[in-house]
């Protein structure tokens, strides 16, 4: 995190290990918070965290929000965006002029 926030992490949190070279009660912390989640899913939190533009380091319940995957319903997910239909221009043509010749008859009745 001091790679991505500096000095800022440092002033809120502090070093992450002592003048003895042992971890810091804090460090000790985030280890534990962020002690079940996979690598890939840290990887997931830095990336979202980089993506978000966040100013100033998260808390760690807000960096273990940002790690946990995506548990949308598929519904409330964005749907792919289909690809434009191919069209035929001459069964085009043809279905135009199928619909205006009904249209016509129905207006002469």
């Amino acid at each position: 995190m001091t790679q991505l926030y500096g000095h800022r992490f440092l002033s809120a949190w502090g070093p992450s290990v002592n003048d003895n070279g042992t971890i810091t009660e804090t460090a000790d912390l985030w280890l534990q918070g962020l002690g079940k989640y996979s690598m890939d899913e840290i990887k997931i939190g830095i990336t979202r965290l980089i993506e978000k533009g966040m100013e100033w380091p998260p808390t760690l319940p807000e960096f273990m929000h940002l790690c946990k995957p995506e548990r949308l319903a598929p519904y409330h997910k964005m749907a792919k965006q289909l690809p434009p239909p191919e069209v035929n221009q001459a069964v085009a043509i043809t279905e135009l002029k199928k619909i205006r010749a009904l249209i016509n008859a129905r207006k002469a009745a």
